[in-house]
């Protein structure tokens, strides 16, 4: 069984055989030329020699054309194989990077920092509610209650904030956990193009949970479809 050339080789060889077949039409040609110009040192059969030279060139350009096909078809196979092997592989150690570990960790840590700046928010809300009700109290009474807050007390309220007012002014807000999971999001990702991306994500937020587990294997065991564990 004759064995495959390389693509190289392959190329080379027809290369060498329109080479061949080039010059031996040439050759043709030139001596035909000489007759019809009165030449009678060619004879007969060096024309048919160069033309059989042509025709048997031509033959080698075919066979080399079809080790070329043959020569690119095996290499092509050869990538095509190991690309298969890579993603079995792939998939037999799909998540080399623990991904599932790092989302595990991740949904935790969303879920008590949703939990902890919701707790945080309702209590700068009940305080600033406490101090709107004294301000409510001294307006009553006929005292301006934003200044006699400050001059009396030191403190200061808005619906979802409050403050101190000395020795300086210190003031904080009860924020909301979508702002402060949005803010976390930022800080670990801080190109403006990937910041676009995520919040298109956000978008289809219902939807996405179910996609982001179905796509990736190493989650399904330990998420639901909802995104909750097992």
């Amino acid at each position: 069984m004759t064995e495959t050339p390389t693509i190289e080789q392959a190329r080379e060889a027809l290369a060498t055989a329109e080479t061949e077949k080039t010059e031996a039409e040439e050759l043709a040609a030139a001596l035909a030329d000489k007759v019809r110009a009165g030449d009678d040192s060619v004879k007969p059969k060096d024309i048919t020699a160069a033309r059989e030279l042509a025709e048997f060139a031509d033959l080698r350009i075919t066979a080399a054309r079809r080790k070329l096909a043959a020569a690119e078809e095996a290499e092509r196979h050869a990538r095509a194989e190991a690309v298969a092997a890579d993603v079995r592989d792939l998939l037999k150690n799909e998540d080399p990077d623990d991904i599932a570990a790092k989302v595990t960790a991740a949904v935790e840590a969303v879920a008590a920092l949703y939990f902890a700046t919701e707790a945080r928010r309702l209590r700068v809300l009940e305080m600033s509610g406490r101090v709107r009700f004294i301000a409510n109290e001294l307006e009553v009474a006929g005292f301006h209650p934003v200044t006699e807050l400050q001059k009396r007390y030191g403190i200061s309220a808005d619906h979802d904030s409050v403050a101190i007012c000395e020795p300086e002014r210190i003031g904080t807000v009860g924020v909301t956990p979508a702002l402060a999971i949005a803010a976390v999001v930022g800080m670990a990702v801080r190109d403006n193009g990937k910041q676009a991306e995520i919040s298109e994500q956000m978008s289809y937020l219902s939807s996405r949970v179910e996609t982001f587990v179905a796509q990736v294997p190493a989650l399904r065991d330990i998420f639901n479809k909802d995104g909750s564990t097992k």
